[in-house]
């Protein structure tokens, strides 16, 4: 069985060079200290000698990325959740980053540990670092059946147009992952709100719409999220007598496009929903 202590810090030395390594480093001893695995097995898993899982559980020596992903699935974690393991773990433990920590993986909600009626010494810790998986593995279940889509600051208008062109995320919203991934490709989807009437009964004021920022060609008769003269609409695109106009859904006035218009189409509206009073 391997002996590894999780209240370790990264041990000096050229072997951990970088923060990556470090969190690497942490995460590897701190599950092999809670799961306790078999070195053996652990080193026939990741094809190495014991003696090499010993240098590096040491903090003597660094493996190369394709060996450290072989070690992060002997836990069952991807190896992002791994180095987002190891940050977290060190940062409860007071640790102070001396560089940037490469990761995609986010962990949001308030660190694991050092709470009010959790048990101190190693007991507590494997406690908190139980919690912190579950955490991790819940979340790549729900990632499985969900997908997050920016809710972002910018606003469409149905009516008489809108400045609000800001991309910043104000929240995100979860879809269905086959549904959303049936639509389109979910990298390029965004969330607006829109305002107005002009498009009732089709999106009523105050609908939050769903955007495909990668469908930006013009089809017939399809709603977009748009640019006209400096304003943002939500409009149905259509063509009359050749030209393109933009209109509304209960409005039979025209808005023709012509060549010295300032007008980009930004994306495809594709979903709606609105909050019940």
């Amino acid at each position: 069985m391997i002996q590894a202590s999780l209240a370790a810090s990264p041990p000096d030395g050229p072997a951990l060079r970088t923060e990556e390594d470090r969190c690497f480093w942490k995460a590897l001893v701190d599950l092999a200290g809670m799961e306790n695995p078999n070195q053996g097995d652990l080193a026939a898993y990741v094809g190495v000698s014991q003696g090499y899982v010993s240098k590096i559980l040491a903090g003597k020596q660094a493996p190369k990325p394709a060996l450290r992903r072989r070690f992060a699935e002997f836990f069952n974690l991807s190896y992002e959740e791994m180095i987002a393991l190891g940050h977290e773990r060190l940062e409860g433990q007071g640790y102070v980053p001396q560089g940037p920590v490469p990761r995609r993986y986010q962990v949001r909600e308030a660190r694991y540990g050092g709470e009010p009626g959790r048990p101190a010494g190693p007991a507590g810790e494997a406690t908190a670092l139980q919690a912190l998986l579950r955490d991790i593995r819940a979340r790549e279940a729900h990632q499985l059946q969900y997908t997050e889509v920016p809710l972002r600051e910018a606003t469409g208008s149905m009516g008489g147009g809108s400045t609000e062109t800001g991309d910043r995320t104000l929240t995100y919203l979860s879809f269905r992952t086959e549904w959303i991934r049936a639509k389109g490709n979910p990298e390029y989807m965004a969330v607006i709100r829109a305002f107005g009437d002009s498009m009732e009964p089709t999106i009523p004021d105050g609908s939050v719409v769903l955007v495909d920022e990668g469908r930006r060609q013009f089809v017939k008769n399809k709603i977009y999220y748009l640019r006209y003269n400096g304003q943002m609409y939500i409009k149905r695109l259509v063509e009359r007598d050749g030209h393109l106009c933009v209109a509304s859904d209960n409005d039979p006035n025209l808005l023709v496009v012509s060549d010295a218009d300032d007008f980009e189409i930004i994306g495809r509206c594709i979903w709606s929903a609105r909050e019940l009073d």
